[in-house]
């Protein structure tokens, strides 16, 4: 059982009238607890504007890479965008390469693939820019740490934009512009646009000096708000309006490649940020993971309806296979962790021969989760190791690897999520120094919490409250669904397992009674005693997708008996 915490210590809060419409309570005091708390940060909060969005020319690099692509544009340069091969990278580079020939420029690109090449700017990248005659590269979600890459381009005489929101390590590539917001001394009021926003900037930033309609770059907010969702950014300032009105434009878009991938996925309503978290772009990242990018990528540029209804299929065919993969590198991860006791550290490191390196980072998500640690999980093909470390709030997992970088052949990332690769031989070097460092955090990191907005009763629970609920989307890290408390609940009815281990019941507090939802714990049944058992359970607040007469549920994400 993990330990609850109450977000934030607020004064009571009162209704709030905006734009003719009262807010309850509850939401402005959830709302207040986050930090909104004047009537004009809820407003903006409730409605973003596009005018929120930070003039492109505060980010350091902007205006030379603006007029270095317009000078690509007069002279007829030919330019080679380079992506990463995610879904963040994939986004990115499409949105670059569509507007780019928007302009009249003559592109091409190039997304290395992951178990050949590996993550960052590829020499066979560079290889294919040179030999197409290309005088600028454009990289999208990499480049940042690509020192050598970059002086190998310079060389040849190929000019290098770096669009990339990663940390930098100490020494910077001599790029000829570099679009990055986590640089050192970056004046850039928003420090974490995913690596489809920067390039967006570059965008933004192009029409504006160009004179052209910056709107006509707003329509490629579908591609920045899939982007931006999939590589977990936090969900606040820039990425909260591109995602918000980035959302409002899938359904409508009129990306061939996007409508099939809806038809493939039966996806016709509203769209919500869970729809591009776990449906759509786990199928972007699924190719990038099995096998060659390249068509996720093509399914974002292709306007022929027949070629991006078999990319959509195949990218469906990929995921389920990534699934079934995934499942057994999990169980195998799992029996090593408990056979060598390495659920005893504070960092989990483990490897074994020919784990599939497209699926290792889902497996240390996973792991971590589980044990509530950071894990790094890793492929073995001979003497290299190759793989992915993901990471728990309080401990920064690139940071981390930095202090043992002597025993990496390379490493980089985020502070939740970081990529490595070493030899096998200090594989057991790594573990014990990762770990030793790992000493020094507080005993508490590793302690699973679950913070809370606000207690409530569930006679507080109105229409207004279900209401205004809804425009927290997009909700996300940073932003997360509002989580509430509600103590000594009866329990109404027999609980019974439905689906796939879920238990479905029904709480009364005073003179409301709500039907509720536990994802993953049927286990519980027994605990559980119709009219005997008192609750104290922690949820989120939902209407009932599944049938036509709209119905509030609760979302149950922890409970346990009352004391």
């Amino acid at each position: 059982m993990s330990e609850w915490i109450l977000k934030n210590q607020t004064v009571d809060a009162v209704d709030l009238e905006i734009r003719g419409k009262k807010i309850p309570r509850i939401i402005v005091q959830v709302l207040k607890s986050r930090g909104y708390d004047t009537p004009e940060k809820i407003e903006r909060y409730f409605v973003p504007s596009l005018s929120d969005l930070h003039d492109p020319f505060l980010l350091g690099g902007m205006e030379k890479a603006v007029d270095r692509v317009i000078k690509a544009i007069n002279n007829n340069e030919k330019v080679l965008v380079h992506g990463d091969y995610d879904a963040d990278g994939i986004t990115g580079s499409a949105l670059v390469i569509e507007n780019l020939r928007k302009f009249g420029l003559d592109v091409d690109y190039y997304i290395p693939h992951r178990i050949v090449e590996g993550y960052g700017l590829s020499s066979n990248g560079i290889r294919q820019a040179i030999e197409k005659g290309c005088t600028l590269m454009i990289t999208v979600d990499c480049g940042i740490t690509a020192v050598q890459e970059v002086l190998q381009a310079k060389k040849s005489n190929v000019d290098v934009i770096i669009c990339d929101h990663h940390k930098p390590q100490s020494i910077l590539p001599d790029a000829y512009a570099i679009l990055d917001p986590k640089l050192p001394g970056d004046n850039y009021p928003f420090k974490e646009l995913a690596g489809v926003g920067v390039a967006f900037k570059m965008i933004q930033g192009l029409y504006t000096k160009m004179k052209q309609p910056v709107e006509v770059a707003y329509e490629d907010l579908d591609l920045v708000a899939l982007g931006s969702v999939v590589d977990v950014v936090p969900l606040i300032d820039e990425n909260r309006v591109f995602v918000k009105y980035g959302l409002k434009k899938i359904t409508k878009s009129k990306r061939t490649g996007l409508q099939a991938m809806l038809k493939e996925t039966g996806l016709r309503d509203e769209l919500m940020s869970y729809h591009l978290g776990f449906i759509i772009g786990p199928r972007i990242n699924a190719c990038g993971r099995m096998r060659d990018a390249k068509e996720a990528l093509e399914l974002f540029l292709t306007n022929d309806q027949t070629k991006a209804t078999k990319f959509a299929q195949n990218l469906s065919a990929d995921n389920k296979e990534r699934r079934l993969i995934e499942d057994t590198i999990y169980q195998e991860a799992k029996f090593l962790i408990q056979e060598n006791q390495l659920d005893k550290d504070r960092i989990i490191v483990v490897g074994k021969e020919n784990w599939h390196e497209g699926v290792v980072g889902i497996v240390a998500s996973k792991i971590s989760e589980e044990l509530y640690k950071p894990a790094i999980i890793l492929s073995v093909k001979q003497d290299i190791a190759k793989g992915s470390a993901r990471s728990i709030p309080g401990v920064d997992i690139t940071e981390t690897l930095s202090v043992c970088q002597d025993k990496l052949i390379r490493y980089g990332g985020h502070s939740q999520a970081a990529g490595l690769e070493l030899s096998i031989e200090k594989l057991a070097q790594l573990r014990q120094c990762i770990n030793d460092y790992a000493l020094k955090f507080d005993e508490a990191i590793f302690k699973r919490k679950h913070s809370f907005d606000m207690k409530i009763s569930l006679d507080e629970i109105t229409e207004d409250v279900v209401y205004f609920l809804k425009y927290f989307e997009p909700t996300g890290l940073a932003n997360p669904q509002p989580l509430f408390l509600s103590t000594n609940l009866e329990v109404v009815g027999v609980p019974r397992v439905v689906g796939n281990g879920h238990l479905k019941f029904a709480l009364r507090d005073g003179g409301k009674t709500f039907g509720v939802i536990a994802f993953n714990q049927a286990g519980k049944i027994l605990e559980i005693e119709p009219g005997e058992t008192r609750l104290d359970c922690l949820f989120s607040i939902a209407e009932d997708s599944y049938t036509r007469k709209k119905k509030t549920v609760l979302k149950i994400k922890e409970m346990k008996k009352s004391i």
